[in-house]
């Protein structure tokens, strides 16, 4: 490695020194040089592709600086640090002759660059590049014939007086996928900002200056690594939207309470474990999305946003609800599919605006009979649960709820009360352990679609020709023997799926479903087919194998070019 001098060390800024003393196990600022002359002399400085890790994460440990290291410059895990080094520097040198193309006039000036301090400095002015070519005017001023050909270093040097004197007034800047992999803190002059995109890059670390920014209310950091927030965000006193899903996030500091004035927070795909009591202070919030990290409990402080409308919390690890659930009145919207809920706090039947509710692949046994008392609710969904029973309260769910989704539970029996959804429009139980249903099942008037897959059933009942409405009906591998004659009253039928059950006969009835387009009739035990078949006049497909079939009526025959 090329050996760094104490000029290059005293010519870096300290946002990017300081990482560097750290790395090399330096106290102060104050015994810099005699402890620098030590470290170069004893020759135990870490490895560098180690300390440009400490760079770009100050504060984590050394596996997580690696990784996210090698997520920036999308390094192979199987190269040798020497390689990575390697790989990096090219990445950099690449970017740095871009900017200035005099910089390096020979390839072994890039090889004796090897160094720590060039890594930050060219870190540091390439970011400053970068933001600069985004500003207003930017790109323009850096083509003149008197800057472009200025070194990396001389032309980073100008960026802060530049910035000062033509982006005072700049109120909106869209940064996304610009290649930034650290934040100038000169972006903090331009203090009238409102609105901040940052979005798809690769940013580490936020500078503490960022509290400069006071009058942001708009700031987008999704799909970057940053692995932690400074504690300065809380300074932002104006900020309505933060977006942060997609980094690395493992915590939030407890200042994310002082955002009085937010109204969305959007932290999904990160790896919180946990959420700080401060975030039941920002009592403005509407919207708050958890999708896809760690969590295997929420604070009781959530009952306390009382404005929030959203609630997404897909694919933690969540053990159990607090019962302080029930205090958000004007939740619309709660999404707990992909956790380890086993059951529902009674509290839950609180939700007096719920409209949604999203609880599939979770453990769940039983449901509290408060779930009736969701007044609003219109779509709910517990699929791959482990669900015996629906209480007789599901009936009590508002003439509001047009969509039951129960799939891939151990439901025996409906409750007759499944009767009173008289709004329902579609009705899930594919892949249960249904004998039959009761006969309540025709007073569901509005039903469209009705999904039996994977069942137990031997019958269905006469009242199925009630539902009116019905536009599918799904009864695949189930054990029916037979068709109630009332099913040809289903006159806005478009499918029906009858494929792998027993049946050995059809009745004559079926001809009379006028809007119907596909029937799959497959693997049952049917050895003739009723010529009525042959009046459905809209029918497309009609699928019949593996039927022990003697004789088809030369009508349905020609019909259907079997």
């Amino acid at each position: 490695m090329h050996p760094i001098s104490l000029a290059s060390m005293e010519s870096l800024p300290n946002e990017l020194l300081l990482p560097i003393l750290e790395a090399c196990a330096v106290p102060s600022l104050s015994s810099v040089c005699k402890r620098w002359h030590h470290l170069l002399a004893t020759e135990v400085m870490p490895p560098l592709y180690k300390q440009i890790g400490k760079v770009h994460v100050p504060q984590g440990n050394v596996k997580e600086q690696v990784l996210i290291v090698d997520r920036i410059y999308k390094l192979e895990e199987k190269l040798s640090e020497a390689a990575k080094v390697n790989a990096i520097f090219k990445q950099i040198f690449t970017l740095a002759k871009s900017f200035s193309p005099l910089e390096f006039k020979w390839k072994t000036e890039e090889k004796r660059g090897l160094s720590l301090a060039n890594y930050s400095s060219y870190l540091l002015n390439i970011n400053r590049l970068l933001l600069w070519e985004r500003l207003p005017g930017g790109k323009e001023y850096l083509r003149r014939e008197e800057i472009k050909h200025l070194p990396l270093k001389k032309k980073g040097e100008l960026f802060r007086d530049w910035i000062e004197e033509n982006c005072k007034n700049i109120t909106a800047l869209n940064l996304s996928n610009a290649g930034l992999t650290y934040l100038p803190s000169e972006i903090c002059q331009l203090s009238q900002l409102t609105k901040l995109k940052l979005s798809q890059n690769q940013l580490t670390a936020l500078p503490a200056a960022i509290r400069q920014l006071s009058q942001l209310q708009t700031l987008d950091l999704r799909e970057n690594q940053l692995t932690a927030l400074p504690a300065e965000i809380g300074r932002l006193s104006q900020l309505e939207w933060l977006e942060l899903n997609q980094n690395q996030l493992t915590s939030l500091p407890k200042e994310i309470g002082r955002l009085s004035q937010l109204q969305e927070l959007k932290l999904s795909q990160n790896q919180l474990t946990a959420l700080p009591a401060e975030i039941g202070q920002l009592s403005q919030l509407q919207g708050l999305q958890l999708n896809q990290n760690q969590l295997t409990a929420l604070p009781a402080e959530i009952g306390r946003l009382s404005q929030l409308e959203l609630l997404e919390l897909n694919q933690n690890q969540l053990t159990a609800l607090p019962a302080e659930i029930g205090q958000l009145s004007d939740l619309q919207t709660l999404c707990l599919n992909q956790n380890q809920l086993t059951s529902l706090p009674a509290e839950i039947g609180r939700l007096s605006n719920l409209i949604q509710l999203y609880l599939n692949q979770n453990q769940f046994t039983a449901l509290p009979t408060q779930i009736g008392q969701l007044s609003q609710l219109e779509w709910l969904e517990l699929n791959q649960n482990q669900l015996t029973a629906l209480p007789a309260e599901i009936g009590q769910l508002p003439k509001a709820l047009y969509r039951l989704e129960l799939n891939q539970n151990q439901l025996t029996s409906l409750p007759a009360e499944i009767g009173q959804l008289t709004q329902l429009l579609q009705l899930e139980l594919n892949q249960n352990q249904l004998t039959s249903l009761p006969v309540e099942i025709g007073l569901l008037s509005q039903l469209h679609v009705l999904h039996l897959n994977q069942n137990q059933l031997t019958s269905l009942p006469a009242e199925i020709g009630l539902l009116s409405q019905l536009r599918r009906l799904n009864l695949n591998q189930n054990q029916l023997t037979s068709l109630p004659a009332e099913i040809g009253q289903l006159s806005q039928l478009r499918g029906l799926y009858l494929n792998q059950n027993q049946l050995t006969s059809l009745p004559a009835e079926i001809g009379q479903l006028p809007q119907l387009l596909g029937l799959d009739l497959s693997q049952n035990q049917l050895t003739s087919l009723p010529t009525e078949i042959g009046q459905m006049s809209q029918l497309q497909a009609l699928e019949l194998a593996e039927n022990p079939l003697k004789d088809i009526a030369e009508k349905i025959r020609q019909r259907f070019q079997l």
